[in-house]
């Protein structure tokens, strides 16, 4: 067995999740995501219709800090405004998949990208959601990722809503004119999957490692637990060769999982590695 590491794992499995129905959507430059959505595009679903920043039909891209939005437009079919996109794939039924990450995110699918404590006065101002209230709501996948699976992300209930997915079964989401599909959630211990309103998130997988019951120990909301349960799939060797080599060299994917106190750092030799490779060429 190849050795990997947990932000490439997760990459994988989020990146099985594409598929050529729809299209698939970036929107702010989230690496994981980019990751697995260019894996899938030279793997599994290479007809995948890719959207990112404002690039319309997109092909593969490299990650890195200072050239990946520029290479989004250099090979892409043309450049849309965010009015357009909005209106053309988040409200059109179009989106297929667009994964999410927030600062909290509860039992019932809802995200928190706004506010920790009262809005008017909170502890934490956080960006916005743009459009991800639009994406988690109208799109037929909602996949959301996190890289630490704790009880302060994973919460009963979130302090303010930018967005939940309203309608979770298929039956409910289809009479209310919705594109069918679940919720799934892939963190750092585990994928956690919702498909009934009235049904709790139930544990899909376990990660390698990792034992149910610090799953249900480090979640803030209800967890069905099913008798047996499967390990998530490892990377293979061919996954994890694209990701090192063609997708991600540089290793921006792993910013997300360095501690505050070391980003910094991590990010200076990121931009350094850059940086020298585009001074050798």
């Amino acid at each position: 067995m190849t050795d990997y590491e947990i932000h490439e794992l997760m990459t994988c499995r989020v990146a099985a999740e594409v598929d050529e129905r729809g299209v698939t959507v970036m929107g702010s430059f989230t690496p994981l995501a980019y990751a697995s959505y260019m894996l899938a595009k030279l793997t599994h679903a290479r007809d995948a219709y890719l959207v990112g920043f404002d690039a319309v039909g997109m092909a593969p891209i490299q990650l890195s800090f200072t050239g990946a939005e520029a290479s989004a437009y250099k090979g892409a079919a043309c450049r849309w405004g965010m009015l357009t996109e909005i209106n053309s794939i988040h409200l059109a039924g179009h989106g297929g998949v667009e994964a999410v990450s927030s600062a909290q995110f509860d039992g019932n699918g809802a995200i928190n990208l706004s506010a920790i404590g009262p809005f008017e006065t909170p502890k934490v101002r956080l960006p916005g959601g743009a459009g991800a209230a639009e994406v988690i709501k109208m799109y037929r996948k909602m996949i959301a990722y996190f890289g630490n699976h704790n009880p302060r992300t994973l919460v009963e209930k979130v302090g303010f809503v930018t967005g939940t997915r309203w309608k979770v079964g298929d039956r409910a989401r289809q009479e209310a004119g919705l594109q069918p599909g679940p919720i799934i959630v892939v963190t750092n211990l585990a994928v956690l999957i919702k498909d009934e309103d009235d049904r709790p998130f139930r544990v899909e997988s376990l990660h390698p490692g990792v034992d149910v019951a610090t799953v249900v120990a480090n979640t803030g909301f209800e967890l069905d637990v099913p008798e047996h349960l499967p390990a998530t799939a490892e990377p293979t060797a061919e996954q994890l060769e694209l990701l090192r080599t063609k997708i991600d060299p540089f290793g921006t994917v792993k910013f997300d999982f360095v501690s505050g106190k070391d980003r910094l750092s991590y990010l200076r030799d990121v931009l350094d590695a850059e940086w020298n490779r585009a001074t050798a060429s």
